[in-house]
């Protein structure tokens, strides 16, 4: 099979978690594609990066959110549920494999993000640096 394919996938089920019955808090368990023959090394840091946001989600957000909804209530104010997910998108050029994702939880109606990019070197799946200031902003001068 062509390297350039991404695994197959059923699509995933949102995870609703609770608080007295009622729904505080919901995500797509985070799932990163990668495409077949993706080094084992990078695999696994992508693997760990999901794991990392579900724990983020269940164990620090979750909690956050159950007192949100608990306050609302004490209060008599409507809760709208909380939102997180991770969404990414891989592509291999060559003998680099450039992976885009972002994470975002939407609390209270305030939506936060983070946005990364990550370059791989194929085939041992090395992190490729950016040179000194690609990606920044530059300040144009005024003069």
């Amino acid at each position: 099979m062509d390297p350039k394919h991404k695994e197959a996938q059923s699509p995933p089920e949102a995870r609703v978690l609770l608080w007295e019955g009622e729904p505080v808090l919901s995500f797509f368990p985070p799932k990163v594609a990668l495409p077949l023959g993706t080094p084992k090394r990078v695999t696994a840091y992508y693997r760990r990066l999901e794991q990392m946001w579900r724990d983020r989600w269940e164990k620090t957000v979750y909690p956050r959110a159950c007192a949100a909804a608990q306050a609302a209530r004490n209060t008599s104010r409507p809760f709208d549920s909380w939102t997180a997910g991770l969404e990414a998108e891989a592509e291999q050029d060559g003998d680099i494999l450039r992976v885009r994702w972002e994470a975002a939880e939407t609390a209270g109606g305030r939506r936060c993000a983070l946005n990364r990019e990550e370059l791989w070197q194929l085939p041992k799946g090395t992190p490729v640096i950016p040179a000194r200031g690609a990606g920044k902003k530059r300040q144009e001068d005024p003069a």
